[in-house]
């Protein structure tokens, strides 16, 4: 039974991992209309969509790997310290953009009453 539910599970995770690089793809083609999950700078989107890219492949790879009984090698490792500071650098622009953005909007709504 135990079997099945792993099988599953890494199922489950292959999904998951297919589903980042679609969400990735979408983001750096279309930067301009990002996905809900990250607004920001053009540069910005691009640079999530590709760390999503990114592990998205590598979650995938990993999974399939050990679901054929091998064991998954360094470059997974490498491609996601590759990724993660393109997804998390990103996230910190995307919100230090929005912070400015709405600091300006406050200081033009401010300027047009006085």
């Amino acid at each position: 039974m135990t079997e099945v539910f792993d099988r599953a599970v890494d199922l489950l995770v292959v999904a998951m991992g297919l589903g980042c690089v679609w969400l990735g793809c979408r983001a750096v083609l279309r930067p301009r209309r990002p996905p809900e999950p990250i607004q920001g700078p053009v540069w910005g989107v691009r640079a999530w969509g590709l760390g999503f890219v990114l592990l998205g492949i590598s979650l995938a790879v990993e999974t399939v790997t050990s679901m054929a009984g091998g064991q998954p090698g360094w470059p997974t490792d490498v491609i996601r310290w590759v990724a993660g500071p393109l997804v998390v650098g990103s996230i910190v622009t995307a919100i230090v953009a929005g912070r400015r953005q709405r600091r300006r909007a406050r200081t033009v709504k401010g300027g047009q009453q006085g």
